[in-house]
C-alpha cells in the first residue's frame, strides 16, 4: 500500500556521496507504473559517478539501474500490467522515433530515459518507470537473479550476440574479470566460444573467471600491456577481444592481441580518450573492427530470463553479497575497495 514517503539512497554529488533520504512516494503518471523494488544490483558503473563522472539526470538522484520487483500501482492508460505482476526493468526507454531507434539502436537513443541515470532509480523502496521498460519475470526465476540479469547478464549477451556476433569455435579474450567480465565469460561459453582467455590484475578475479568458463588466465601487473601474454596463452591472437574495464590501455591491449580480421568489443565504460597505438594503415590492411556496446534491448533481457528459467545459465550463483537498503553505502565501499572479494552485490528487500 502506498505511503506518503519512501526511503531512497540518493547521490548528492561526488563530494557528498550517497545518503539515505526520505522522499515523496513516486506515484505513477500516464503510461507509468510504481514498482515495489525486490532487488537491485550494485554495479561498477555506479562507482564512476562517485569518482566524478557526470550524472545525466543531475543531482540529487536515486541511483540503481538493475531492478526487479512487483508492480504496486499503475498510471493512466496502462493496460498490459496489473498490481502484483513480477517484473524486471530494461536499461531504459528510447523515443522510438529518431533515426537511432528506427535503425535498431533504442538503447543508444539520444532521448533515452534510464532509471538510475536520467530518472530516479531502484535503490529505494519504490520506483516509478515507464511501462515500456517492463519485462515479465518467468516462473522459476528469482527476483535477485532477474535483477542481475537486467544489466550484468543482458549487457554481455547483447554485446556478444548482437554486436560482435560471436560464432561457435572462436578464440576470445576477456579483459577485466569483475562481475561484468565473469558474466561475459559465462555467456561466451554458453554461445560456443572455444578458447576464452581471462585477463585481470587480480588473482582472485581470475579464479572466478576460470570457474565461469575461462580456458586460460593471464595475470598482469597494473599498467602493463597484456597483448603479448594473451597471444602467448593461446599461441596465437584472438578473433575477438572484449574490454570490460573502461580504460584506454586495456582497449589497446585488446587491439594488440587480435588476428587479422579481428574485432574489439568495448563494453567497459570510461571517460578518457582512446589512444590505440596502431597505424591507420594496419587497421585497414588487417580489417580490424571496433565495436561499442551499451546495455541491451528488451528482447535481450527476455532471452536471458528465458535461459535462466530453462536452466541453461545460472545467474544466481554469481551473487556473492546480499545487502539491505540501509547497507547500500557500505556495499559501494566494498565494491570500490574489493573488500571481501565482491563478485556481484545485490540490494534485496527483507535483508537487514
Amino acid at each position: 500500500m502506498a505511503t506518503d514517503t519512501i526511503r531512497a539512497v540518493r547521490f548528492h554529488g561526488a563530494e557528498l556521496g550517497v545518503a539515505i533520504d526520505e522522499v515523496p512516494y513516486p506515484a505513477p503518471g500516464k503510461g507509468e507504473v510504481a514498482l515495489r523494488v525486490s532487488a537491485c544490483g550494485l554495479c561498477g558503473s555506479d562507482l564512476h559517478f562517485l569518482e566524478g563522472m557526470p550524472v545525466p539526470g543531475g543531482v540529487p538522484l536515486t541511483l540503481g539501474h538493475e531492478p526487479a520487483g512487483v508492480v504496486e500501482a499503475i498510471g493512466e492508460g496502462v493496460t498490459a500490467w496489473s498490481p502484483g505482476d513480477r517484473v524486471a526493468i530494461t536499461l531504459g526507454a528510447g523515443c522510438g522515433e529518431c533515426p537511432t531507434c528506427r535503425t535498431g539502436h533504442p538503447n543508444s537513443c539520444p532521448y533515452l530515459v534510464a532509471p538510475g541515470l536520467h530518472i530516479d532509480g531502484a535503490w529505494a523502496d519504490v520506483m516509478r518507470v515507464p511501462e515500456s521498460t517492463l519485462v515479465r519475470i518467468p516462473d522459476g526465476v528469482s527476483d535477485v537473479a532477474a535483477a542481475v540479469a537486467t544489466d550484468c547478464v543482458a549487457t554481455p549477451y547483447h554485446g556478444l550476440k548482437c554486436r560482435a556476433r560471436l560464432q561457435p569455435g572462436e578464440q576470445i579474450a576477456v579483459i577485466g574479470c569483475g562481475g561484468l567480465g565473469t558474466q561475459t565469460i559465462a555467456m561466451a561459453r554458453h554461445l560456443g566460444a572455444a578458447d576464452i582467455v581471462a585477463v585481470d590484475v587480480s588473482a582472485a578475479a581470475l579464479e572466478h573467471a576460470r570457474a565461469a568458463g575461462a580456458t586460460a588466465t593471464v595475470l598482469v601487473e597494473p599498467g602493463r600491456d597484456a597483448a603479448a601474454a594473451i597471444m602467448g596463452a593461446l599461441g596465437a591472437g584472438v578473433t575477438l577481444a572484449v574490454e570490460c574495464v573502461g580504460r584506454p590501455e586495456t582497449v589497446a591491449s585488446g587491439i594488440g592481441a587480435l588476428v587479422p580480421g579481428g574485432r574489439v568489443l568495448i563494453i567497459g565504460v570510461g571517460m578518457l580518450p582512446l589512444s590505440i597505438g596502431v597505424p591507420q594503415a594496419l587497421i585497414a590492411l588487417w580489417e580490424y573492427s571496433f565495436i561499442g556496446s551499451f546495455g541491451s534491448h528488451k528482447e535481450d533481457l527476455e532471452e536471458v530470463l528465458r535461459l535462466e528459467a530453462a536452466g541453461e545459465i545460472d545467474i544466481e550463483s554469481c551473487i556473492s553479497h546480499r545487502l539491505g537498503l540501509d547497507e547500500v553505502p557500505a556495499g559501494l565501499e566494498m565494491l570500490q575497495s574489493k573488500r571481501d572479494d565482491p563478485q556481484r552485490i545485490v540490494m534485496e528487500t527483507g535483508v537487514v
